[in-house]
């Protein structure tokens, strides 16, 4: 479910909105200020950003620049008046995917979205679904962590995790995403359930000690694999 990050200071047609794109089958997460979205951003994975242009303290153009100087690929949509000539031709010239104009149908917001979703997905490779971890090697697929020719067989929760962690070696996994992916929620004995699982992966790859997994505390784990 491709996660888009909405950010509107109008709220009552925003959340309108959210809704809508919600029912067509995107996960979004709706912000009213630059603050909240860029907090929403640095805790999250997003496949798309919606930024209205005029918004108080910080506008569009501000926020789009903080959130590339963190993720330089994602996709951008301006939402700019109609007479703002001016807002289009900035949006487009600092490297927005496109830009809707308002007042505008939620329909045609949803088909450039998935316009947009389309072919940068069709632009980046498929990752494998083979990982190398050190002595170690991970099939997900498979649910088998390997060692040395030694065939352990994960949970699927476990082979859940390690993927994530796999995914983001040697950066932070948040915990709330990681939650989020793993069991949809965030709940407290979800959370404790967390922990135990971190454990368990810990204990799983102590064969090699140029793997480690670390707590970041307030944020959650980082996965540190020496060459």
């Amino acid at each position: 479910m491709p996660h888009i990050l909405f950010v509107d200071d109008e709220q009552q047609f925003s959340a309108m909105t959210a809704e809508y794109l919600q029912a067509k089958g995107f996960d979004v997460t709706l912000r009213h200020s630059a603050d909240d979205a860029m907090a929403a951003f640095r805790s999250g994975q997003f496949d798309c950003c919606i930024l209205d242009v005029r918004m108080p303290i910080k506008d569009g153009f501000a926020l789009a620049g903080d959130i590339r100087s963190l993720d330089d690929n994602i996709p951008i949509v301006f939402l700019t008046g109609q007479s703002n000539k001016e807002d289009r031709i900035k949006g487009l010239t600092i490297g927005a995917d496109d830009y809707v104009t308002k007042p505008f149908s939620m329909e045609e917001l949803y088909l450039r979205i998935k316009a947009i979703l389309k072919r940068t997905r069709a632009q980046v490779k498929k990752p494998s679904e083979h990982y190398e971890l050190g002595r170690y090697a991970f099939d997900p697929i498979s649910q088998e962590l390997v060692f040395e020719g030694e065939i352990t067989k994960l949970s699927a929760i476990e082979t859940k995790l390690l993927k994530l962690f796999c995914e983001k070696k040697n950066s932070l996994l948040p915990r709330d995403y990681a939650l989020s992916q793993i069991w949809q929620d965030e709940d407290q004995l979800k959370s404790h359930s967390m922990n135990v699982y971190v454990s368990k992966l810990r204990s799983l790859l102590e064969k090699d000690n140029r793997i480690e997994i670390l707590n970041v505390h307030g944020e959650g784990y980082k996965m540190v694999v020496k060459a």
